[in-house]
């Protein structure tokens, strides 16, 4: 290359920064001029706006190339205030200004709330015509927001539509937005990859190879949640080789890549390639917020290499990139992203030693938490967040129990359990401020909903059918949602009654404790130990569990209980003795508690308390001096409790006896008798026995009564709770379509009507759950498959001893106690500790129906006194 060459490039390179400011000059005037003129001229007809919108489009196209997004933002904001007022475009043009509009508000300042009220400022864009964009930006706002159920709804709904227009790049988008949720809700791989492979196939020759790209990220996503780095290195090296060949701009494959390395140990190379991805990513204001990821990561790099000041400036930096100025409350950005930074800053403290700050950081972080799952609408999400959320509450009781500060360590337990029944609980008496007629159609909704769900997944999701219904089901969320904002904002009521956070704290808790003569034990199992808390109105402990251990323990004794009967050998019962005794120093003894009765609030495990034995050598167990009642946290318990309900004794029983052949059960023999029994020493009320006993029956009025009681079966599993009718089961799903019920009391005696599906922090996802979520306050329920004659036995005893005026659980405990003094009743906990009572302990005063009767008679004759004088008095 001659030297005149080389002088020539040189001095062009010199001279294009400042040709490049002058061009960017001239066109920055040349939009200012554009919008001057455009506000001296008064709103014109719709086509003469229209040649206004196509002129203002090139200047928004240039801006966009010369990479002056805020200006292109501020040019789409005042085009859309203009079309505003005007009011009268046509659809389509109408909505795309709105599109733009939002677009960038989330893109460029990353403001979701926001965006989606732009996307919904019109009900007709909403109910009508998306631009077709609207619904890949929508979607990825969902996804963004960690509303992922959500997002794969709208996905479905979308690619649907698209499908019917031919719309190839918005089909594309979707199903990106598709696989990315399925990859954060963590789907079962199947699934991922078969959205992945029609992603694939769809792009591989498409113009525009970002979305080719996007197949690969989402792979290696999932693998990267699934701690296989190998495997995830694969795909995001396979990422960066397509955005290479095809000069792309999108770094996310080169940063989880680098995050690989750091993963895998290996902090230099890791350390290497973030400095050369910042270097990048500094230059380009556009994706400021994204670069949060790269300064963490590399925090993370130099905090785990012992560099903390290094670290503390890239977390600063991390916290600049997201918008954050340490206030929560009115934070607008990524929230999902800031509690990732609030991940990282904590780990940061915790290399300091600086426990205070470190808590300080975990309530803020907990704030955050609360307003996104007040966001949050769908029950996947929710229970995706309180399954994530649950190391950080680990982690925060691991601090505060470090710190010796109990109350702060009882907070976080009971923040990391029950929400989602709380909120539902919360929502039933908020209800309580909506006109009826709201109330009516909110419930009608919700009973839609349930109901096509059921639906649905007993259809073939490739199937016609399946898709109208999934699309009805759709467009009845948008009205649930619809109606649920329109609530809100003309009863603020109705709003604080729902979003009220307040919870007990310690000094409440002692508070009713004393009370009610209670103590409190309420236990937290993490992924690294057990945490556990006893209150007393005197004293509170707050003790450390070794989680093998507890683990090993509490198993083992489950195993052996459910296997050791009456027919077991001498050997077998010393056997469960011995590790009876031993669960019982683990998990009971440590802390001390006063004979008497005792709230426990299990977590993940369900021990029967009563069944342990302080002492091995003699079969004397704890029922004896304690009466146990169960809760899901001590926020649901003590939200409706000790309500004392004198002569409600409307009761609504339910023993089928014989079942329809087809339902493959035994007969329940007696149980008519057991029912007949109780019904007619304490209640009035409807009796369903025989071919009565009908699901139809039991479902017609069981809004109406004080107190249920089913003689049945149950069957429980990990995925499906059903009881079962004379006709028919009746599942945990229908369960959750029942009108709010006003009963105080709901006996279960079935089997495994207290097993189901467990989710993380809220418990386990039985029939008892279910009538908590309808607002029943006690629930006695099964543990495992019990015996019939010991049920009959217990329940009708339990009710001689509510009637006799004592609380529920010391009812409960006195009736099982009966049990075991007869002398041909086995005393192996098998047979009568699986029944346990879950919720409100207080009295249900019963009256013996003699006494019901002598009370109706002596109305009836002062009422007869009084006719009489009243008659006299007139003569």
């Amino acid at each position: 290359m001659s030297k005149i060459v080389r002088f020539l490039i040189a001095f062009i390179s010199f001279l294009w920064p400042y040709f490049t400011f002058s061009v960017n000059t001239h066109l920055i005037q040349e939009v200012q001029s554009f919008e001057q003129n455009l506000k001296k001229t008064p709103l014109q007809s719709i086509d003469q706006e229209f040649l206004f919108f196509k002129k203002s489009e090139k200047y928004f196209e240039q801006l966009e190339k010369q990479k002056k997004y805020e200006d292109a933002y501020k040019l789409c904001v005042f085009r859309a205030k203009r079309w505003e007022k005007l009011g009268s475009l046509p659809d389509k043009e109408w909505a795309y200004v709105w599109y733009i509009h939002a677009f960038y508000q989330w893109y460029f300042f990353h403001d979701i709330q926001a965006t989606r009220k732009l996307i919904f400022q019109k009900n007709k864009i909403r109910d009508f015509q998306f631009v077709d964009k609207s619904w890949i930006l929508y979607s990825r706002i969902l996804v963004e927001d960690g509303s992922y159920q959500e997002a794969i709804e709208w996905c479905t709904k979308g690619i649907d539509k698209v499908n019917q227009k031919g719309d190839v790049e918005v089909y594309l988008g979707l199903l990106t937005n598709l696989m990315n949720a399925k990859v954060k809700l963590n789907a079962p791989i199947k699934e991922i990859t078969e959205v992945g492979e029609k992603l694939r196939k769809a792009s591989i020759n498409y113009k525009e190879k970002m979305f080719y790209f996007y197949v690969f990220t989402n792979l290696g996503e999932y693998y990267y949640r699934n701690q296989n780095f190998a495997k995830a290195r694969e795909y995001y090296s396979q990422g960066v080789a397509v955005r290479l060949k095809h000069n792309l701009e999108n770094l996310e494959a080169d940063n989880m890549l680098a995050s690989c390395f750091q993963k895998q140990g290996n902090y230099q190379a890791s350390t290497n390639q973030y400095d050369e991805l910042i270097k990048l990513f500094e230059k380009n204001s556009f994706v400021a917020y994204e670069k949060s990821k790269y300064y963490l990561h590399q925090a993370d790099n130099f905090r785990q290499q012992k560099e903390l000041k290094k670290s503390e400036v890239h977390i600063q930096k991390a916290a600049n990139a997201l918008g954050y100025q340490s206030v929560v409350d009115t934070y607008e950005g990524k929230k999902s992203d800031l509690l990732y930074w609030f991940d990282y800053r904590i780990r940061l403290s915790l290399e300091y030693g600086n426990l205070k700050k470190v808590q300080y950081f975990q309530l803020q972080a907990d704030t955050l938490i609360d307003r996104m799952r007040k966001e949050h609408t769908e029950i996947n999400s929710k229970l995706f967040w309180r399954e994530n959320t649950h190391y950080f509450y680990e982690k925060a009781i691991e601090v505060s129990f470090k710190l010796k500060d109990v109350e702060k360590a009882f907070y976080f337990i009971e923040k990391s359990r029950a929400i989602l029944l709380l909120d539902a609980l919360k929502d039933l008496e908020a209800n309580d401020q909506l006109p009826y007629e709201v109330k009516v159609r909110k419930q009608k909704i919700q009973f839609e909903i349930e109901s096509m769900k059921e639906q649905l997944q007993k259809l073939n999701a490739k199937s016609g059918i399946y898709q109208q219904l999934n699309r009805k089901l759709l467009a009845y969320k948008d009205q649930f949602n619809n109606l649920i904002d329109s609530t809100e904002k003309v009863n603020p009521a109705y709003q604080k009654l729902k979003y009220n956070h307040h919870y007990i704290s310690l000094i409440e808790l002692q508070e009713k404790l004393k009370a009610n003569d209670q103590s409190f034990l309420e236990y937290f199992v993490g992924n690294e130990a057990v945490y556990a808390i006893s209150v007393t109105s005197a004293q509170v402990r707050l003790k450390k569990i070794a989680l093998k251990s507890y683990l090993d323990a509490v198993n083992i004794y489950q195993k052996q209980l459910l296997t050791c009967r009456n027919t077991a050998t001498k050997k077998e019962f010393n056997y469960l003795r011995k590790i009876s005794y031993a669960l019982y120093k683990h998990i009971f003894e440590p802390f001390q508690l006063p004979k008497g009765r005792v709230i426990v609030s299990h977590d993940n495990y369900f021990v029967s308390m009563a069944s342990l034995l302080p002492d091995w050598r003699v079969s004397e167990f704890l029922i004896k001096d304690y009466s146990f009642s169960y809760a899901y946290s001590a926020n649901v318990f003590f939200k409706n409790t000790n309500r004392v309900n004198i002569g409600r004794t409307k009761l609504l029983g339910v023993a089928p006896v014989n079942f329809d052949e087809k339902l493959g059960v035994a007969k329940l023999y007696n149980s008519d008798h057991t029912l007949e029994h109780i019904e007619k020493n304490y209640f009035t009320g409807t009796l369903l026995t025989y071919h009565k006993a009908s699901k139809a029956n039991f479902k017609k009025d069981i809004a109406d009564y004080d107190i249920i009681q089913l003689f049945t079966h149950g069957k429980a599993d990990s995925t499906e709770s059903t009881i079962y009718f004379q006709d028919s089961v009746f599942s945990l799903n229908e369960l959750q379509r029942l009108p709010q019920l006003q009963a105080n009391l709901v006996v279960l005696s079935a089997c495994q009507t207290n097993i189901g599906k467990n989710a993380t922090g809220e418990g386990i996802m039985s029939f008892a759950r279910g009538f908590a979520n309808l607002d029943v306050p006690s629930t006695v329920s099964t543990l495992w498959s019990v015996d019939n004659n010991a049920t009959y036995q217990i329940t009708e005893l339990f009710y001689k001893y509510l009637s006799d005026g004592y609380e529920k659980d010391i009812a409960l405990q006195k009736a099982q106690l009966d049990y075991l003094r007869k002398p041909f009743n086995p005393n192996v906990p098998f047979y009568w500790s699986g029944i346990v009572l879950i919720g409100d302990s207080g009295k249900v005063v019963l009256f013996p129906k003699i006494w019901q009767y002598a009370i109706i008679g002596i109305g009836c004759l002062l009422f007869g006194l009084l006719a009489i004088l009243a008659y006299k008095k007139l003569s």
